[in-house]
């Protein structure tokens, strides 16, 4: 017992090193929560996705009406830029990020477009240039989408113009209505089916002679076509969020307590392995053994009653921690009532045992005499590293894979997040396609790690006590 005071009474000695590391790195990750977790006082009404900012340069001289369509159709869901036609423009709107993609039509595009639409095969695509970190930009796909619909219109356009002259000669040789009827309303007389639409009109081109102003022409409609029809399906689509379980302000709730205790994994480890490789390392100092040695109090109650301070810190520790995560789950979301018991108490034992990880690391740079700057060191750098590997600070171990995900797991903290999120049904687990025997199977091995870590402890002593022994 005496042995516990005291441990108690060094750790309060050296209270600002828990104020720095455990209050101070708390606060600092609940603002990174804060700015990481929007909109958590419940569902919006309807579906607002962020736009991209595009820019359409036109090197063909509005040919076809290309470019002009291209803007239209990319401005229904994008914001569209302007960005001037040189290379120094350009790059300017690229590093300042007044773009996020420049799409440029090359000269004589509608020309090539058109050609390659009769020959029967897929047009060339425009050039891109994407600002680099924004892999979610859709736009490419807009693009493309844009493309392809034009290459039907644009079929279909030339084919119901060589129709009509089909019929015009057909007339014309005295055939009348009767030479006609059997002919489709969009497709000219020498084919029968869309596959063979490219082959059937270059010849219908070439015996009507249908020249560049046509295609122009042609061209110009299909884009208005395109256009037209994208703003159609745009009116008729209406996304709403539907009031469910994980869009409702309940889920906020859970989504905000499981991430504040996951953002805790730095705060939690590193102020435990500071705090106690110190009051583990003070019973180590030369004067304090020597005084422990010709007390009456048996040497064998120094381990138990250090294990029984660091039990009692690491209580106060996850209290606090609870309590702060609770706190900033009822103001983030307006209110607790989206928790439920089970999962919060199963998330918190996880805490604690996590907690218990970073006192065993602690314990055993104590009982190895690290200096303070040592452990100082050893502490932010363990600390970052499980950040980093765990997924913490990019909110969700699944995105962490590879030889990552393996020291993730090895330094314990991505078994840790795999355990929030099992407990509070978050990340890959939304849904309820998480278990209770996947939960203590991650808790299991962050206890697992702890325990072995306090065995190490145990084992191991002070380097300067056995250096003494062997003197003697």
């Amino acid at each position: 017992m005496n042995i516990c005071k005291a441990a108690l009474t060094v750790a309060k000695r050296h209270r600002t090193y828990i104020l720095f590391y455990l209050v101070a790195l708390s606060l600092v990750m609940t603002a990174i929560l804060f700015q990481s977790v929007s909109d958590t006082h419940g569902s919006a009404s309807t579906y607002s996705p962020d736009q991209s900012r595009v820019a359409v340069v036109d090197r063909d001289g509005g040919d076809g009406g290309i470019a002009t369509g291209l803007k239209d159709y990319l401005g229904q869901t994008n914001t569209v830029v302007h960005v001037d036609d040189n290379r120094r423009a350009m790059q300017d709107a690229m590093a300042t990020d007044a773009a996020d993609a420049i799409y440029v039509v090359p000269k004589g595009y509608m020309r090539d477009f058109a050609d390659a639409v009769s020959a029967g095969q897929t047009p060339k695509q425009l050039s891109v240039v994407i600002t680099q970190g924004e892999p979610q930009d859709l736009s490419e796909t807009k693009v493309s989408t844009f493309l392809s619909n034009l290459r039907t219109a644009y079929l279909a356009g030339t084919a119901a113009k060589a129709g009509n002259s089909h019929v015009a000669a057909t007339e014309t040789n005295g055939m009348g209505v009767t030479g006609a009827k059997f002919l489709p309303a969009s497709r000219p007389a020498n084919f029968s089916s869309i596959e063979t639409y490219p082959t059937a009109l270059t010849a219908t081109k070439a015996s009507t002679g249908a020249s560049q102003r046509d295609e122009s022409a042609i061209m110009h409609s299909a884009v208005r076509e395109v256009v037209r029809a994208g703003n159609s399906a745009k009116s008729d689509a209406h996304v709403s969020v539907v009031s469910t379980h994980y869009a409702s302000g309940n889920a906020s709730a859970t989504l905000v307590f499981g991430r504040s205790l996951s953002l805790g994994s730095y705060p939690i480890v590193t102020s435990m392995i500071v705090v106690i490789a110190m009051v583990i390392g003070a019973f180590t100092v030369e004067s304090t053994r020597r005084r422990m040695e010709v007390s009456p109090a048996s040497s064998r109650a120094v381990g138990p009653g250090l294990l029984a301070a660091c039990a009692g810190i690491g209580v106060l520790v996850t209290i606090y921690y609870l309590l702060l995560s609770l706190g900033v789950t009822a103001i983030m979301a307006g209110s607790l009532a989206g928790l439920t018991l089970r999962p919060v108490l199963l998330a918190t034992c996880s805490m604690a045992i996590y907690v218990f990880f970073g006192i065993s690391i602690g314990f055993v740079l104590g009982r190895l005499a690290v200096s303070t700057t040592a452990a100082n060191g050893l502490a932010n750098v363990l600390g970052l590293a499980i950040g980093f590997t765990s997924g913490a600070w990019s909110f969700g171990s699944s995105v962490m894979t590879g030889p990552v995900a393996l020291i993730g797991k090895l330094l314990c903290g991505r078994w840790y997040l795999d355990a929030i999120d099992r407990a509070m049904g978050l990340g890959i687990y939304a849904g309820g396609t998480s278990s209770l025997a996947g939960w203590a199977s991650s808790t299991g091995m962050v206890a697992l790690f702890a325990v072995a870590l306090v065995c190490v402890g145990l084992a191991v002593g002070s380097p300067k006590r056995h250096k003494e022994r062997n003197r003697s």
